[in-house]
């Protein structure tokens, strides 16, 4: 009869054994299901991120190809205005240069002189400033842009440096010029002053040489701003490409972790169902 005792003891802490067993064997079927879920709803998600992110990498670098495209067309726009402007300028010089000492109201001389600097240099100079400021807003643009572009880390961009935009500021200096020409030209018609020879030397020489500096800067930005679109387009290619590999690498981790998921299941399943581990068990 002990015997007997003894014998059921052991089988029937066997038995609670086992299906202590097959209770965390359930257990261990939840979690995986849930993190089989998660894996899915992940991997559903990289690929549906995925367009939305080219689709934002495509539209932030047209957007600041654009506005490179704009401040290249400034810059021909404001280099043909300082061209322009300094022919006006040659203009005035021959009229000046016909000036004497000693000239009336009336002088014919100084009508051309007059005529040159109203009606064809201050025009021009006021055309020059609307294409700077232009340019200079193209260029707060721009670097606004490069600088949402370098926040990624891993892209460097230089933004355009003050210099560009010190264009506007040297035009302004040159419409202040011109204007105090026009004022020296209509002091010396009423008589007020008689150095309007000196006046038209002095100034035009500035004018001349602050519009030899824009033209200057003008040429060498153009160049700046052909490289600078073509580091965007290549920064927006290499993050497409960036884009595509992370969600294949990605992909790849999520069906290589469900495929793991799934044979856990199946495995905890049978071992639920079959009180064994099939893969381990030895035919």
């Amino acid at each position: 009869m002990n015997e007997a005792n003894e014998f059921q003891a052991p089988k029937a802490g066997n038995h609670v054994w086992a299906v202590f067993k097959r209770i965390l064997a359930g257990i261990v079927i939840l979690i995986a299901t849930i993190a089989f879920l998660a894996n899915t709803a992940a991997l559903v998600s990289v690929w549906i991120v995925r367009q939305p992110a080219r689709n934002t990498v495509t539209a932030l670098s047209k957007f600041v190809n654009d506005k490179l495209r704009i401040i290249d067309q400034s810059l021909a726009q404001v280099g043909g205005r300082a061209d322009e402007g300094r022919q006006a300028l040659t203009r005035v010089n021959d009229a000046a240069s016909k000036l004497s000492d000693r000239f009336d109201e009336n002088s014919p001389v100084l009508t051309a002189l007059t005529r040159a600097a109203g009606n064809d240099l201050a025009p021009r100079i006021a055309d020059l400033r609307t294409q700077a400021a232009a340019l200079r807003d193209g260029v707060l643009a721009v670097n606004a842009a490069l600088e949402t572009l370098d926040s990624f880390g891993f892209i460097a961009i230089p933004t355009f440096g003050d210099e560009l935009r010190a264009v506007s500021e040297r035009v302004d200096a040159v419409q202040s010029d011109v204007q105090e020409f026009r004022v020296a030209i209509d002091e010396a018609r009423t008589g007020v002053s008689s150095n309007l020879v000196a006046a038209a030397t002095t100034r035009t020489t500035k004018i001349d040489s602050v519009l030899a500096q824009i033209k200057s800067t003008v040429m060498k930005y153009k160049a700046a701003v052909a490289q600078k679109r073509q580091q965007v387009t290549d920064v927006s290619h290499r993050m497409l490409r960036a884009i595509n590999l992370l969600v294949l690498l990605l992909t790849a981790l999520f069906l290589v972790t469900a495929a793991g998921q799934v044979l856990l299941i199946y495995v905890c399943w049978q071992y639920v169902r079959l009180g064994r581990l099939p893969l381990l068990r030895v035919a």
